[in-house]
């Protein structure tokens, strides 16, 4: 189980900002890509685990997903199919521009230096230049992707939100684990310990839980519940902060950090 310790928001006092995606770095900082309503504004920050805001950098486009590249590095896909690489120690942004169909879904995930970007038909890869090395046919629509560098697997939302699959690295099915208790599902992504953890929306369409599914999709439970979240709000999202064993949840403007329950010990 996940307990609540803290919350940040993104916001200042001048600026309305929402948040479309988040990811953890390797060395600590919590990495949030957001945008304002009027669409003027596309951001990427950095703040430390407790909300100390270090960085700040502008996007040209909309931020749809966002992954980790390197140990300061992440990779931000945007809604004209181009991919921010965005610096965080050196404040700098390198394009890659019209990377991907016009119907990828802005699933998208990075394996050793190569984008998988999901769309209708599977999954494209890309490498760090923008050049397509493979398709990979899917028999269903990749509508979220993580990727877990353990086991070496690609761990999917179906497209009809209802059904995680786990695939290896070529497309192949590994498993698919369903709940009939599961609605919408939302994001995804992976602990310490290779489960994968998914953060869906209840049937009270303002709440919403974190599913822990194991790694070969066997069993499940629920490790946070009561999130505040909204039926409208399409960008929720959830990392997993692996130095500090916690579990990070975008919604609207805030994000909140869960820190694993220790177990009790009797002496």
């Amino acid at each position: 189980m996940f307990i609540f310790n803290c919350k940040f928001s993104v916001n200042e006092s001048s600026t309305d900002r929402f948040i479309s995606d988040s990811e953890c770095l390797p060395n600590g900082l919590v990495i949030v890509a957001c945008y304002n309503l009027l669409g003027t504004q596309f951001e990427v920050m950095a703040f430390s685990v407790i909300g100390e805001k270090t960085h700040v950098m502008r996007l040209e486009k909309y931020p749809k997903r966002m992954v980790v590249v390197d140990q300061n590095t992440v990779a931000v896909f945007l809604i004209n199919n181009s991919v921010a690489i965005v610096d965080i120690q050196q404040n700098h942004v390198k394009y890659l521009r019209d990377i991907a169909k016009n119907q990828s879904l802005g699933s998208f995930i990075c394996i050793e230096n190569q984008f998988y970007v999901g769309d209708e038909l599977g999954i494209t890869v890309i490498d760090m230049s923008g050049d397509i090395n493979r398709r990979i046919k899917l028999s269903f629509v990749p509508h979220e992707m993580c990727y877990d560098v353990n086991s070496q697997r690609v761990y999917c939302i179906n497209s009809d939100y209802s059904k995680l699959i786990g695939i290896d690295r070529d497309g192949t099915i590994i498993f698919t684990f369903a709940d009939p208790n599961w609605t919408k599902l939302k994001s995804l992504t992976i602990d310490n310990d290779g489960n994968v953890l998914v953060l869906r929306t209840n049937a009270v369409h303002d709440l919403g839980s974190v599913i822990k599914v194991d790694s070969n999709g066997k069993t499940s439970d629920v490790v946070i519940t009561n999130i505040q979240l909204s039926e409208f709000n399409l960008n929720s999202c959830i990392c997993f902060h692996h130095s500090t064993n916690s579990v990070v949840i975008g919604v609207h403007s805030t994000v909140y950090i869960y820190k694993k329950k220790m177990k009790s010990v009797n002496i």
